[in-house]
């Protein structure tokens, strides 16, 4: 009995099946529901102002049609929304679902936002100064002297207040660590600020010079020798006998000065042939390489002799005579 309720009258039991589920999709491809999709805005704006307020770029509509319509719709591929400002006074746009463009039996319920900001400034342009931003230290010893940059300035065009406020454009940070000779590099911009456009180079010459770092130290103390005396003349005492020797040169050949390396000299060549006891004559100091001798301390000193066998007395603080 139960094989008969199944298998009685078969083929009108399954063509009223396929009616029925026919008659059920048919119900739901027709039925009316709603999809949300967002939805690209392109924003045409004048050339003679610049719109400092921040644009929209995508809205979410909600669209409206029948159920099998909108399952073959392509929600990624809508047409963007195109809004042209030019002409546009007021304080804002709005979006209304008029404008956007859909295939027929659709229409759009909801738009948010529903509208836009609108606020324009002059545009206005000019050149200002290009400066250089620096990071770091050249290596020890060394110091960076001058920094220039080529072309010196930049064309910027914008809004306005935001042109007349910038009085410079930096360059991205040039960075000195290491550096121990001059060099050039090639580097871009900074970004600029909001609502400006630099119009120039992609990249801009700046030029480095980097040199020792110098300065000047003075050596006391420094002994003077006596130099061109006649073998078996008579011996002479320099007084005084000591002088001070300021140098100028990179500080790394002052720091390591060592006091040996100078040699404070007095010429006494062809003195023995005179009678006087007292001759004064110019010191002379010859710097290390690298060096430069700035000045000796006194610059004179004075020689005293004594005939072979007798005992020089010390001379007289101040005392200075003969030939110069």
């Amino acid at each position: 009995m139960l094989r008969g309720l199944v298998f009685d009258h078969l083929p009108q039991k399954a063509f009223a099946l396929a009616l029925a589920a026919a008659l059920l999709v048919f119900v739901r491809e027709d039925k009316t529901t709603q999809v949300t999709a967002a939805v690209r805005v392109r924003v045409g704006r004048p050339d003679d102002r610049v719109l400092v307020s921040p644009v929209v770029e995508k809205v979410t509509v909600t669209i409206e049609g029948k159920y099998g319509a909108l399952r073959k719709l392509d929600l990624d591929s809508l047409a963007p929304l195109d809004i042209n400002l030019s002409g546009t006074e007021g304080e804002q746009v709005a979006f209304e679902p008029e404008m956007f463009k859909l295939p027929p039996g659709m229409v759009v319920r909801t738009v948010r936002p529903a509208a836009m900001v609108v606020r324009f400034e002059p545009k206005s342009s000019r050149r200002v100064p290009v400066t250089v931003s620096t990071g770091g230290e050249p290596a020890v010893g060394f110091r960076l002297t001058s920094v220039s940059v080529e072309p010196p300035e930049v064309q910027i065009e914008g809004a306005e207040s935001v042109v007349e406020a910038l009085t410079k454009v930096e360059t991205i940070p040039v960075e000195l660590a290491g550096r121990s000779q001059t060099a050039q590099v090639e580097v871009p911009l900074r970004p600029a600020p909001a609502f400006v456009t630099l119009l120039g180079p992609v990249k801009y010459k700046v030029f480095l010079t980097i040199e020792e770092r110098r300065g000047t130290r003075v050596v006391n103390d420094v002994p003077v020798t006596v130099a061109g005396a006649t073998p078996g003349g008579p011996e002479w005492e320099v007084s005084p006998s000591l002088v001070d020797v300021t140098l100028h040169g990179p500080a790394r050949l002052l720091d390591g000065l060592d006091i040996a390396q100078l040699s404070a000299v007095v010429d006494a060549k062809d003195l023995d042939r005179h009678r006087r006891m007292l001759h004064t004559r110019p010191v002379k100091v010859a710097p290390p390489d690298g060096l430069t001798l700035v000045e000796v301390k006194p610059t004179r000193v004075t020689l005293v002799r004594a005939p072979p066998g007798q005992e020089l007395v010390p001379l007289p603080s101040g005392a200075a005579s003969g030939t110069p």
